[in-house]
């Protein structure tokens, strides 16, 4: 087995201190294993083409119309140019929330645009860097507030803090959660794990020198897969692939250094630490302790312990959008007078996202009718919610699982682990 890949493909540890789930009943275990006959790690995707639609395809000719349509739908997304606008609102809403001298501001985009092309995508625009950054802004003006504070005469930037503002700079930023989805999830896994090293919600005040576990590390990057929605990963790609991926991508850019722990060395390994979940597929309770055969140790470290980079904290938060929307989501769930018919279910979720957007006052783009949806989308695939058909409707319904608060708050915290605040 190469290392890094963990014990199984076929197992998922979780740690009750990050938000774990080994508590849940037995039913849960194999539900939130997101629900299809591949096993653990690939999603269904059978909503991209219900059963009454084209009712006439065999099986496996429904199967192969979904695959191309996920290649498609990836496709559309990764090969598409990045635009100015798309460069400057990403970072106004990751990176410069609180504003942003347009100096400094033309500096990050020269930054910005160098990552993007070594990534090999194209850009949709051309032209020296002042005009490009002008002209970007002034089509972006009304999703900004600008100030000229004194003693200085150079304009500061800041994203708006209304609604429709935050809306439309996270539509123009989410092409850049595409082109930067690998190391995002690497980043939010290290994230993850840093702050529960801390003990603490924001890692960005603390001082790091910890060796950080590969298999976990893996782990963690695997799991935040079952919560993205479709597009982000390779349609050919399993999620264990990319997962391993996320990791090393961390090592291609910068963030992460990888060394050799001697065995008598303290390694940041929570789940072997606390205890791990094991989550076997209904047809696989032959699993043994001989699969988790210790493997040769192997740990990452930050490329600069003593402060962690500014590019984790930026990957991290491309990420933060959807996430916090799905962490929403999940609060709320208990007001939703279900069954509902999936119309309606959306409709009031996307009310009682608002209302938290409200009064969280700073992140209001992760209250949108479309992370609505994709929340909907990504917990019926988590089977927290379940669809009945109905005299030609379709009803969400709440699992009875999570009916129950504990089983909930349980959930809520194993989403908001990957959420860097």
């Amino acid at each position: 087995m190469p290392a890094g890949v963990g014990c199984s493909e076929r197992t998922l540890k979780c740690s009750e201190r990050h938000g774990g789930l080994d508590e849940f009943p037995a039913p849960l275990r194999g539900s939130l294993v997101i629900r299809s006959e591949v096993g653990y790690g690939e999603k269904s995707a059978s909503w991209l083409l219900p059963s009454p639609i084209m009712p006439q395809l065999q099986p496996e000719e429904r199967q192969r119309t979904i695959a191309l349509t996920q290649h498609l739908i990836h496709s559309a997304t990764s090969c598409m140019a990045v635009m100015a606008t798309q460069l400057i609102s990403c970072l106004m809403l990751h990176k410069h929330r609180k504003g942003v001298r347009v100096s400094v501001l033309c500096r990050e985009v020269s930054w910005l645009l160098e990552e993007v092309l070594f990534r090999r995508r194209d850009v949709g625009f051309a032209g020296s860097l002042v005009e490009v950054v002008y002209c970007a802004v002034t089509l972006l003006a009304p999703h900004l507030v600008m100030a000229t504070p004194p003693p200085s005469a150079e304009p500061l930037l800041a994203p708006g803090r209304r609604p429709h503002a935050r809306h439309a700079l996270a539509r123009h930023a989410h092409t850049l959660t595409h082109t930067f989805i690998t190391e995002a999830v690497g980043a939010c896994a290290v994230s993850a794990m840093l702050s529960e090293v801390a003990c603490c919600g924001d890692v960005g005040e603390m001082e790091f020198d910890v060796a950080l576990c590969q298999d976990e590390l893996t782990d963690r990057a695997l799991q935040l897969t079952h919560l993205l929605p479709a597009g982000y990963i390779p349609p050919c790609q399993s999620a264990q692939s990319f997962a391993l991926d996320a990791v090393d991508s961390l090592v291609r850019c910068g963030i992460l250094i990888m060394e050799e722990v001697p065995r008598d060395t303290p390694v940041c390994d929570i789940m072997k630490r606390q205890g791990t979940l094991m989550w076997n597929a209904a047809d696989e309770s032959d699993y043994s302790d001989s699969d988790c055969e210790e493997q040769e140790a192997r740990s990452y470290k930050l490329s600069h312990p003593t402060q962690c980079p500014n590019m984790l904290f930026f990957l991290c938060s491309l990420l933060s959008v959807q996430l916090r929307a799905l962490c929403w989501a999940i609060q709320s769930l208990h007001l939703l007078p279900t069954p509902l018919p999936a119309s309606h279910c959306v409709i009031q979720l996307h009310t009682h996202v608002r209302n938290l957007a409200n009064l969280d006052r700073g992140h209001h783009e992760s209250s949108s009718m479309d992370l609505v949806k994709t929340s909907v989308r990504t917990l019926i695939d988590l089977g927290v919610l379940t669809e009945e058909s109905e005299n030609g409707h379709v009803y969400l319904d709440l699992s009875p699982l999570f009916q129950l608060t504990e089983n909930r708050e349980k959930l809520h915290k194993f989403v908001s682990q990957h959420l860097y605040n």
